[in-house]
């Protein structure tokens, strides 16, 4: 008895490393210099393959822009010429708009957006740049306005999504094949200018 109870406490702090460990990885990010440049400066150049340019050397540090009142609009951070650390948008008011963490370029880590009132607007999930887990949306009620599963940038598991008066506009499952069963109330979910705020939750097509 007395060493089941031992192997239970093991197993017990080995799942607690183990969780502290995988929460740690979504944040990765590499030191970034204090550098930083107005998005919009003339020495700035981005290459086709997506890397930022000052002059002719990759950036590390960040690139910041305003409102017309000189009010903090957004800061993103780069590495090597990449996205990196979180990218931070913001009301007019000062209040935050959008925290998206990046990696090595990628979407990574915890998305979150909000309303002008501190509720939250969306929760994402990333890896490497791909939709896991659980997304979700808010109406600006507070009601829920979608829930989605996604596994390495494909939908998988139950989707729904709800209208403005709570009501379900659709609710189905898709399975591993990539067939859906249930309630189709509306056609894929659209890509959104992540520029305006909503995050394109999936990356690639459902094969």
């Amino acid at each position: 008895m007395r060493y089941c109870w031992l192997l239970i406490v093991a197993l017990g702090l080995w799942a607690c490393d183990w969780s502290s460990y995988d929460q740690s990885q979504a944040r990765l990010a590499y030191v970034i210099t204090d550098e930083e440049l107005f998005e919009d400066d003339v020495r700035l150049s981005r290459s086709v393959d997506g890397y930022t340019y000052l002059d002719s050397v990759r950036y590390t540090g960040y690139l910041i822009s305003y409102y017309p009142d000189a009010r903090l609009k957004s800061k993103k951070g780069y590495y090597d010429g990449k996205l990196e650390g979180d990218y931070i948008t913001y009301y007019p008011s000062g209040e935050v708009y959008s925290q998206r963490p990046y990696h090595k370029g990628e979407k990574h880590g915890e998305h979150l957006g909000y309303f002008e009132d501190g509720g939250l607007k969306f929760q994402y999930q990333f890896v490497d740049g791909l939709g896991e887990g659980t997304h979700k949306e808010w109406y600006e009620s507070g009601e829920p306005k979608l829930e989605m599963n996604y596994v390495k940038g494909h939908e998988l598991g139950a989707q729904k999504y709800w209208r403005p008066d709570g009501k379900l506009r659709s609710n189905y499952v898709v399975r591993e094949n990539g067939r859906r069963y249930g309630m189709l109330g509306l056609k894929r979910c659209a890509k959104i200018d992540s520029e305006t705020g909503d995050i394109d939750p999936y990356k690639g097509t459902i094969q």
